[in-house]
Order: C-alpha cells, then sequence, then structure tokens
C-alpha cells in the first residue's frame, strides 16, 4: 500500500507539500499549480490510500474514492473531513482508497480496479460523459453516485429547485428583466443541469433569458475577470447577474468595481455556492445573496450510504436528496 513518502518520492517533493496538496490547502501554502498537479498524477497512479487519523487495521473496510484529478485539489479536504466525523459518529474506522481519474476516463478506471479492492465506491462524475459511462456499468457494483442521480446506482443529490423559485419570484417581484448569468466553459459540466433549470423557472415566471444573455466563461477567477469586462462593454447594463458558482462571482466583483459598476448599488449579485462558505460570503463586501449547496452533507450521506452497502444493508439503489438554502442580502429581500 502507498504512503504519503512514497507519492512525495514519485512526484519528487517534500512530504508537508504532498500533505498540503492532498488536504486541499496547497493555495494556502502557496504550492504552485504545475506541482500540486504532480503530487496528484503520482497519488493516482500509485494507488494513494487517504486514511483517517485512526488505527488503520487490514480488516477494516475500504471505500474507494472516484474523483476526476482536474478538481481534487479543491474538494480532497472535504471528503477527509466528512469521512473523520462519520468515523467519529458511527465509531466504525474505514479507509478511503482514492481513485483519480481524467476526465472522460470513468468508466475505464472503475473497471480497471479489482471490485475486491474496496467494499463500496463514492463516486464523482463532474462531465456529462462520465454520468452517461456510469450507468453502463454493471448495476451490481457498490457505487455511489456524489451530488447527482443514477438510474442504476445509490445517490447522494441536492434539490436546489425550490430555492431557485423562491429566487425567481423576488426577481419577478422587482421587475429585473436584464439579467446577465455568468457559466462556467465545460458544455458538459454538472453545473448545466442547474442553469437549465435556472432558465426553465425564470421563464416560468415570466422573466425572458435568452443564451445571448448566458456569458460561458473559464471556472476560474481569470474566468470570471473575462466575464467582467463583457458586461462592462455592454451598451445597457445588467439589473441582475447570476453567477453559477462563487469563483466567477470572485474574479468579476473586483474588476467590475474598478470600472464603477459596484454590486448592490448599480445591479444586484446572485450566486450559487457551498453554504461552507456562507460565512465568507455573508461578510464579503458586498455581501452575497446565495444559493447554498451543502456540500459536507452530501459527502457525509455519501459516506452513510457506503458503509450500509458494504455491510449488504441495501437490498436496491437509494437515493438522498439534499436541501439547498438561499441566503440573501437585506437590497435583494422584498
Amino acid at each position: 500500500m502507498a504512503v504519503m513518502k512514497d507519492v512525495a518520492k514519485l512526484a519528487g517533493v517534500s512530504i508537508s507539500t504532498v500533505s498540503f496538496v492532498l488536504n486541499g490547502t496547497a493555495k494556502e501554502h502557496k504550492v504552485a499549480d504545475k506541482t500540486a498537479q504532480k503530487v496528484l498524477c503520482a497519488a493516482r497512479d500509485l494507488g494513494y490510500q487517504l486514511n483517517a487519523p485512526s488505527v488503520i487495521s487490514p480488516s477494516q473496510l475500504t471505500i474507494a474514492l472516484f474523483f476526476p484529478s482536474v478538481s481534487l485539489s479543491a474538494e480532497v479536504n472535504l471528503f477527509a473531513s466528512a469521512m473523520e466525523r462519520q468515523i467519529q459518529q458511527t465509531g466504525t474506522p474505514f479507509n478511503l482508497l482514492l481513485c483519480l481519474y481524467e476526465r472522460g476516463q470513468l468508466e475505464m478506471r472503475i473497471r480497471n480496479l479489482a471490485p475486491s479492492a474496496y467494499a463500496a465506491a463514492i463516486v464523482v462524475a463532474e462531465s456529462e460523459s462520465d454520468r452517461n459511462a456510469l450507468e453502463e456499468l454493471p448495476n451490481t457494483l457498490p457505487l455511489i453516485l456524489f451530488n447527482g442521480t443514477s438510474r442504476n446506482f445509490c445517490s447522494v443529490s441536492c434539490q436546489a429547485e425550490d430555492s431557485i423559485r423562491q429566487a425567481a419570484q423576488i426577481i419577478s417581484t422587482k421587475n429585473y428583466h436584464n439579467i446577465v448569468i455568468l457559466s462556467g466553459v465545460q458544455p458538459d459540466c454538472s453545473e448545466d443541469d442547474t442553469l437549465n433549470q435556472l432558465m426553465i423557472i425564470l421563464r416560468q415566471q415570466g422573466i425572458p433569458v435568452s443564451l445571448q444573455q448566458c456569458f460561458s466563461t473559464e471556472n476560474s477567477y481569470q474566468g470570471g475577470a473575462v466575464a467582467a469586462r463583457r458586461i462592462l462593454n455592454l451598451a445597457e447594463k445588467p439589473e441582475l447577474v447570476i453567477t453559477m458558482n462563487t469563483t466567477l462571482a470572485f474574479g468579476a466583483i473586483p474588476l467590475l468595481a474598478r470600472n464603477g459598476f459596484i454590486f448592490t448599488q448599480q445591479a444586484e449579485l446572485l450566486s450559487f455556492g457551498r453554504m461552507e462558505d456562507r460565512n465568507h460570503l455573508s461578510n464579503y463586501i458586498p455581501s452575497i445573496s446565495f444559493i447554498g449547496i451543502p456540500m459536507s452533507l452530501i459527502a457525509e450521506d455519501c459516506f452513510t450510504l457506503a458503509l450500509r452497502l458494504a455491510r449488504g444493508e441495501l437490498k436496491a439503489a437509494e437515493h438522498v436528496r439534499c436541501q439547498s438554502n438561499l441566503m440573501l442580502n437585506a437590497s435583494f429581500t422584498i
């Protein structure tokens, strides 16, 4: 079994650097993106097993985590923390086998790992192609889809429709019609499902939103800044900007402000985001109204299902839906 020292040796970095990357704190410790990618690739190649801080024995269950390598640096800490909480609550220690894969290669990665290597597996499938490929796998595999729905396997997802409808009613009451939506560049990213749902609900509320009002950009701070420039170049500025994640919002806000376009003064801002970021978002200037997705709860529920699957307690695929929350700043309320 590979340990952190092996990952460090293969990647040509220190053990502390490996720890920073695999625990999701690479940016805080100023680890270069190129270095972080080397660590992730080394962990993937070695099949590095991320264990909770408890005594590990061969008799313990192993839960696999299939995760896209391009997103790992931002999310490993989420699963490590959820794993620790699950162990504390249940008193059942287990191992976590980290299985990185390249986008579009999920099905192959799962097929290439012997089913005997894990008792159950949590699958993070961000792209439409990977989610579709997942459904082609034998439904006898003990898989749980994270933050999505599956026909054949267990899943834990977020029900954002109620929050979107509440937001749409406010938008309609405030008579906002000039709206711009900022979305990530990948056309098959999981956030597209939420975007489509958002547009459908806005139209149901009598708010016309066209594809021309959706600015696709890179999912990064720089992408948010690029979209901000497009907003500044509009002859008629929007009354409301909706961002499909807070990364785009944080990228757009400073550039717009430097050019005199200040949220809550010139326009309102609504973002989709993680509930775990609510304190930061509410204290941010300007305070950001957002639809919060409970990612930690989704991860914890995935581990709950994984342990039940591993113990043979589930006779059929079970689907859990967590609720989103609409968090509004004072200017966005009615």
